[in-house]
């Protein structure tokens, strides 16, 4: 694995060559949901690995509503050198996931963008395996599930994971691996026409971007996660319910991609 790394750092030193210099090269979307004593950390975390390597970027942190001092202990974070900017937004209202990455959004300006979530469950270098390959993609997804990742599940969890992918694919027509795990990249431009068009604000909004994507002819590529993901917390009957509602709803708004 550290050649393959070590291609894509290249790969990645190369994607950002392009960029103009008063421009950053990539922006980072960063959801936070009672993050307190985690979200600067993982701020600071995420500038680091990507200063490290000379990516000039900006951190746009999204509290989705927490109430408990998440926003402030984002503002709080010192990033590095090569931090253009630290955004930190606000609101009053649990709104979910996707109303979080819909808003960090509307505030991107570098070319390049990547997803990662706050609680650190994903760490911050595996952006270095999944922004390089858009020199060639448009849509990079990290996986749980990819031959080469690790993943530590209960059966049930990974019965469940398996049933949920048929899912998509028979209802919405998704055929990837892995379309929740939270650490994605994409080419600014076409997620920015892509995610204005998303309704879905909880549950399956991943799948309903990459759904637009697909219908925008984006080309998607994964990547295995570098470090084992482990699946602890309980999957709910009310997930699976809530799941596949979200996905019916998709299918009847969009079509099957």
């Amino acid at each position: 694995m550290g050649e393959v790394v070590q291609s894509f750092l290249r790969a990645l030193r190369a994607l950002c060559a392009s960029v103009p210099q008063d421009t950053p090269c990539v922006s980072v979307v960063i959801p936070a949901f009672k993050l307190k004593g985690i979200i600067r950390t993982m701020t600071e975390n995420v500038s680091k690995v990507l200063s490290e390597h000379g990516i000039t970027h900006e951190l746009i942190i999204v509290d989705d509503g927490s109430g408990d001092g998440t926003a402030e202990d984002a503002a709080n974070a010192d990033p590095d050198d090569c931090c253009v900017r630290l955004l930190v937004i606000s609101y009053s209202r649990n709104r979910g996931k996707g109303f979080a990455l819909s808003v960090g959004a509307l505030h991107i300006t570098a070319p390049y963008t990547a997803f990662i979530d706050g609680d650190g469950d994903i760490r911050p270098e595996q952006l270095l395996l999944t922004l390089p390959p858009l020199i060639k993609w448009d849509v990079v997804l990290t996986s749980k599930y990819h031959p080469q990742a690790k993943l530590r599940a209960t059966r049930i969890r990974k019965l469940l994971g398996n049933a949920f992918r048929l899912l998509v694919k028979l209802i919405v027509g998704i055929n990837v691996r892995d379309t929740q795990t939270g650490c994605k990249a994409f080419k600014t431009k076409l997620l920015k026409e892509a995610i204005r068009k998303t309704y879905i604000k909880h549950y399956a909004h991943d799948v309903e971007l990459l759904v637009i994507l697909r219908k925008l002819r984006a080309k998607i590529v994964e990547v295995p996660a570098l470090q084992e993901i482990r699946l602890q917390a309980p999957f709910k009957p009310t997930h699976i319910a809530k799941m596949l509602l979200d996905l019916l709803s998709i299918a009847y708004r969009h079509g099957r991609a």
